[in-house]
């Protein structure tokens, strides 16, 4: 493993941070012959939006927040790439969701809701490192069985 990126890279790791690997071709957006990722093309820009449009705050926008969040993971249940890019729009929505509700929160001393939203997003992030994980391990199964294959052809 090498711990040390050229200049080339680098960019492209900024641009996107999912491996250049076949099991990740969903999870970014060719832009310009650039891999950017489609999670935070998508999402951050509509949790910005939320933010500034809808000034979300309150329980109601905690519980939207995970709500969303929630139906945010269903793309993980479809291979069809429209739906997989909505669904992170929803994740979007959910994070504009978030921030506003934890805000709220925060100011107002609700303690509990903060601890609510954080354990929400904290189930949500072990899900994606989970779902990560699980893309890895099978690109590294593939390609060990690649490899056995060519030591058997020699």
């Amino acid at each position: 493993m090498r711990g040390s990126l050229n200049p080339q890279e680098f960019k492209e790791l900024l641009l996107s941070h999912h491996p250049d690997l076949p099991c990740f071709n969903n999870d970014v957006i060719m832009l310009f012959n650039r891999r950017i990722c489609a999670g935070c093309f998508l999402a951050y820009p509509t949790a910005f939006l939320v933010l500034i449009f809808l000034r979300p705050s309150g329980y109601e926008s905690i519980f939207l927040s995970l709500a969303f969040g929630l139906i945010s993971q269903l793309r993980r249940l479809s291979k069809v790439l429209i739906i997989q890019h909505l669904c992170r729009i929803v994740a979007g929505i959910a994070l504009g969701f978030g921030l506003g509700g934890l805000y709220w929160a925060i100011i107002n001393g609700q303690w509990v809701a903060v601890l609510f939203l954080v354990s929400g997003a904290g189930i949500y992030i072990l899900s994606k490192a989970y779902s990560v994980k699980t893309k890895l391990v099978s690109v590294n199964a593939i390609e060990q069985d690649e490899s056995a294959c060519r030591i058997d052809k020699l």
